[in-house]
């Protein structure tokens, strides 16, 4: 059953986005290849590290300073700042933990709003 994600919020350093328009969390696993030539054709693996990141789209509007906007974001990207995040539903903490904006990109189209999109990667455990 699909859900309405409208009261779930990314928060990084305790502020909202401006204008969140859509976030989300993609997990992986790093795979060890340990296959050999006795195992012929077949291919055996174990699991490695996991990794995850937390992509986010919002508006560009940094009048407001009481949200997290596009200045402070490249701030603590050029910076390398380690950024706290939350995500809640209804003021309920779902997931949290640490990461480090590695990509952000400021979208500045003819006749329609500014945007700002980026990716938080995850360093360390999530809770």
């Amino acid at each position: 059953m699909s859900k309405n994600a409208t009261n779930i919020i990314l928060k990084i350093a305790t502020k909202e986005l401006v204008g969140e328009l859509s976030h989300s969390i993609n997990s992986g696993v790093d795979v060890i290849d340990v296959s050999s030539k006795a195992g012929g054709r077949t291919r055996n693996i174990l699991p490695g590290r996991v990794g995850e990141t937390i992509s986010f789209e919002s508006l560009a509007d940094d009048t407001n300073t009481s949200d997290y906007g596009y200045s402070t974001a490249h701030a603590a990207m050029k910076d390398g700042t380690l950024v706290a995040w939350t995500i809640t539903r209804s003021s309920t903490t779902i997931k949290s933990g640490n990461g480090y904006i590695t990509s952000l990109t400021l979208d500045n189209p003819d006749n329609d709003r500014s945007t700002m999109s980026g990716t938080i990667s995850i360093t360390g455990a999530t809770s």
